[in-house]
């Protein structure tokens, strides 16, 4: 008899972990001052917040001079410097019961220069396995919910320089979801982990490379997508990025306010109706010459909470934080946790958090060049979450 699995937290253990090893490897000193006093503003603009010391003070080896940042400090291109901050990989939960609506990835604050077009194309996939119920795999005596399947979301992302402290984007989302081919690798995967914390939530025991998503309301009301399965336009985005505290230089704080309008564009089976809006406060700040931190807050509003027998929560909060660590002047390492309050509403056993660890490269190939490699994996629920997922991207300035 199968009973859902208790939760394990081996996987959370590990993350506490790596984030307290790289926040005490970050420690923290004036070297990252010496590090800024390198740096040299682009070409037409004033330094900003470190200088070099006059005569007097050159007689005291490794003295600074800290100044008050003139007002074009909001144009200071903050991705310069021999280990330029390339920020997260903005990755949003493609969960299949959360790929058709909107939800708020880890992002930099960092402001686009006026003038400037940035875009980005990039792939997700991976693969969904969460269940509650009672019984055999196959023939359970209560079956609460299943989702097994895999999904892939294919991205397009415009944004432009508007202001000095003001841009504006879109993002084109392509989904998928369907039965898939990853099963056979992801248990080989979870079995070679599984000392480790990784759980293979009892897979093995199910049909491989399926897609079912289905399930019962609290009052037995069967509900089922066995037909929502194919490719599909996703909801179109609108951003705006508003840099309300404009980067002076790396070692001071750098914030920015996002807002996001999801218009309902979608086509079967990711059509929706209504609106999404979503709301985030994000900050980020050099915590040593090569290691940097982003943080977040925010909240989505979703104006239709019904789609094919499954109800949403109306709004959710988001959350993120994230480290990044140089490993040369083209190279970066990103690893981030993002979390999410209660997706659905009305299947019975449904988990009530989303939580999530992002490990990425990514690759300096030339000034206006970038690319990104990386994976995910869940951390909490793991019935709610994306099983495991890979992404490949890049990043283009013009």
């Amino acid at each position: 008899m199968l009973e859902s699995p208790p939760e394990g937290i081996g996987m959370r253990s590990a993350t506490a972990a790596i984030f307290g090893i790289l926040l005490a490897a970050a420690g923290g000193s004036d070297a990252y001052a010496q590090d800024l006093v390198a740096q040299a503003p682009p070409p037409g603009i004033q330094p900003t917040a470190w200088t070099t010391p006059p005569v007097a003070a050159l007689a005291q080896p490794g003295r600074l001079v800290r100044t008050t940042p003139p007002r074009t400090a909001g144009r200071y291109d903050i991705r310069r410097g021999p280990f330029a901050p390339r920020g997260p990989s903005e990755i949003r939960d493609e969960w299949i019961l959360a790929q058709p609506k909107m939800t708020l990835p880890a992002v930099s604050p960092d402001p686009l220069a006026q003038g400037r077009w940035q875009v980005k194309f990039h792939i997700d996939r991976g693969s969904d396995f969460g269940w509650s119920q009672r019984g055999p795999a196959e023939n359970p005596v209560d079956r609460r919910f299943l989702v097994d399947g895999e999904h892939q979301t294919t991205e397009l992302n415009l944004r432009y320089g508007l202001f000095p402290q003001l841009s504006f984007g879109v993002r084109f989302p392509v989904h998928w979801r369907g039965a898939g081919f990853m099963d056979g690798a992801i248990d080989w995967f979870h079995e070679l982990g599984e000392p480790i914390g990784f759980l293979d939530n009892g897979r093995p025991s199910f049909i491989n490379d399926s897609y079912r998503v289905e399930g019962r309301q609290p009052d037995g009301t069967p509900i089922s997508w066995a037909d929502d399965r194919g490719t599909g336009l996703g909801n179109i985005e609108l951003e705006a990025y508003w840099n309300f505290v404009a980067p002076c230089c790396r070692s001071d704080w750098r914030a920015a306010f996002i807002a996001r309008l999801g218009l309902p564009t979608g086509t079967a089976p990711f059509d929706t109706g209504g609106i999404d809006i979503g709301l985030q406060v994000v900050a980020a700040k050099q915590l040593a010459p090569r290691w940097d931190i982003y943080l977040g807050i925010g909240g989505t509003y979703f104006g239709d909470t019904t789609q094919d027998g499954i109800e949403y929560e109306s709004v959710r909060a988001h959350g993120f934080l994230a480290l990044e660590y140089a490993v040369d002047a083209t190279h970066s390492v990103i690893v981030e946790t993002n979390a999410a309050s209660r997706l659905v509403t009305n299947l019975a056993d449904y988990p009530g958090v989303s939580w999530y660890i992002n490990v990425a490269l990514k690759v300096a190939v030339s000034e206006r060049f970038e690319l990104e490699v990386g994976f995910t994996e869940n951390l909490e629920d793991q019935q709610g979450t994306v099983d495991f997922g890979g992404f490949a991207g890049f990043t283009l300035q013009l």
